[in-house]
C-alpha cells in the first residue's frame, strides 16, 4: 500500500511539477507572513479573480470546441495533404500558429503534434525532428499575438488593465517578424515525398455544440475587451455549460487554476518583504525584458510573468520579455514540455537529437528575438 502511494505522489510530482513548486513557494513565503483570521482579508487581494474567472472561461470554451469536433475537423482536414515533407511542415505551421492565438499555445500542441508525427510517420528522423521543433516554436510565438493566446498574456493584461490597441501594438511588430521566422524553419524540412496515411473514419462536427461554444467564444473576446464584466462571463459560461454540456467541466485542467493562485499568494508574500521587494525591483528596473526572458528560462514564462509582475509597471516589456522568453530551454514555456513528451514516446524517437535541434533553434531565435525588441522598445 505504501509502495503504491509513493509511486502515485511521484507520478503527480512528474506530472504537476509546476503545479507543485507553486503550492511549496506559496508555503514557504507564509513563513514571512503568516497566514491567520487578521491576515486572510490581504491573503484573498492577492487574488487577481478577474484571471481566474477568464482563466476558467476560456479553458471551458476551448475544452468545448474540442468536444464540438473542431479540432478534430481541422486534423482530418490536413491529414488529406499528404504530399511533400516541406510544404506539410509548411501547412502545420500556419495552422498551428493561428491556432495557438485562438485555442492557447498548449492545446494547439496537444493537438497537432501528435498528428505531425503520424502523419511524419515515413519520414526521415531529420524532417520529424526540424517539423516538430518548428511547430512548438509557431505554437509558442503564434501564442503571443493575441491577449488569449497563453495564460501570461491573460495574465498581464487582465492584471495592469492593459488596453487592447496598446497590447497589439507591443506585440504586432515581434509577432509578425516571428512569423516570418517560423515560416523560414520550413527550410530545415527536405523536400522528400510522404506516403499517404491510414486515416479511417472521419470526426463528425456536432453543430449545436459547435455554435454554443462559438458564442461563448465571443462572449469571452468581449469580456477581455472589457465590454462586459468577468462576473457575467463567468456566470453566461457556468450556466449554458451546465444547462447544455455539463461533461466539459471534466475536461478542464484546474491544476492550472491552483498554480495561478498559488503563485499570486507567493507573489504578494514577497512584496510584503520591504528588502526583496526593493531588490528585485532594483533588478527589474529597465531591464524588464531581459530579466523577464532570462527567469522564463528558468522557472517557465508564465510562472516569471505572475512572480515579476509585483516588481514592475512596465507591462509592454514584461509582455515581450515572457512571450520571447517562451523561446530558448524546453521549460521555457510548458507548450514546449507538451511536444517534447509526445516526441519522446514515439517508436525509434531519438530524443537527444531532438533536444540538440531544439535547442540551438530556439537559442537563436531568442537572441535575435530579443535584440528586435531591445530596438523597439
Amino acid at each position: 500500500m505504501s509502495t503504491d502511494l509513493s509511486s502515485r505522489i511521484r507520478d503527480f510530482i512528474k506530472s504537476e511539477a509546476v503545479l507543485v513548486i507553486a503550492a511549496v513557494a506559496a508555503v514557504a513565503s507564509m513563513a514571512a507572513f503568516p497566514l491567520t483570521p487578521a491576515t486572510l482579508s490581504t491573503y484573498i487581494g492577492y487574488i487577481d479573480m478577474r484571471t481566474i474567472g477568464l482563466l476558467f472561461c476560456l479553458m471551458t470554451v476551448v475544452a468545448g470546441l474540442g468536444r464540438a469536433g473542431l479540432l478534430n475537423a481541422i486534423r482530418d482536414w490536413l491529414m488529406t495533404r499528404v504530399g511533400s515533407a516541406r510544404t506539410l511542415a509548411f501547412i502545420l505551421i500556419n495552422v498551428v500558429f493561428i491556432s495557438a492565438m485562438l485555442v492557447t499555445n498548449d492545446v494547439a500542441l496537444i493537438t497537432f503534434a501528435p498528428l505531425a508525427l503520424a502523419l511524419f510517420m515515413q519520414a526521415t528522423p531529420r524532417a520529424t525532428i526540424a517539423t516538430v521543433v518548428a511547430i512548438t516554436v509557431a505554437a509558442n510565438l503564434g501564442s503571443m499575438c493575441t491577449p488569449i493566446g497563453n495564460p501570461q498574456n491573460i495574465f498581464l493584461v487582465s492584471a495592469f488593465s492593459m488596453d487592447i490597441a496598446a497590447f497589439f501594438a507591443t506585440v504586432l511588430p515581434v509577432g509578425a517578424l516571428s512569423y516570418l521566422c517560423c515560416i523560414a524553419l520550413t527550410l530545415l524540412v527536405p523536400t522528400e515525398h510522404l506516403e499517404d496515411v491510414n486515416r479511417g473514419e472521419t470526426s463528425p462536427v456536432r453543430p449545436r455544440l459547435l455554435v454554443l461554444y462559438l458564442m461563448l467564444f465571443a462572449l469571452c473576446i468581449a469580456c477581455v475587451g472589457h465590454a462586459i464584466s468577468w462576473q457575467l462571463c463567468c456566470a453566461a459560461v457556468a450556466a449554458a455549460c451546465l444547462v447544455l454540456d455539463r461533461r466539459v467541466f471534466m475536461g478542464l485542467d484546474a491544476s492550472l487554476l491552483v498554480t495561478f493562485i498559488c503563485f499570486f499568494v507567493f507573489v504578494g508574500n514577497l512584496k510584503q518583504i520591504g528588502s526583496v521587494s526593493s531588490f528585485i525591483g532594483g533588478i527589474m528596473e529597465g531591464r524588464e525584458v531581459l530579466v523577464s526572458a532570462l527567469a522564463s528560462q528558468i522557472i517557465s514564462n508564465v510562472p516569471a510573468a505572475i512572480m515579476l509582475s509585483g516588481f514592475t509597471d512596465n507591462v509592454q516589456a514584461l509582455l515581450l520579455g515572457t512571450n520571447i522568453g517562451g523561446l530558448g530551454t524546453p521549460i521555457a514555456s510548458l507548450a514546449s514540455l507538451i511536444s517534447l513528451r509526445i516526441y519522446a514516446r514515439m517508436p525509434h524517437a531519438q530524443t537527444g537529437r531532438y533536444l540538440l535541434w531544439f535547442c540551438v533553434i530556439n537559442i537563436c531565435l531568442l537572441a535575435l528575438l530579443l535584440f528586435i525588441a531591445f530596438i523597439l522598445f
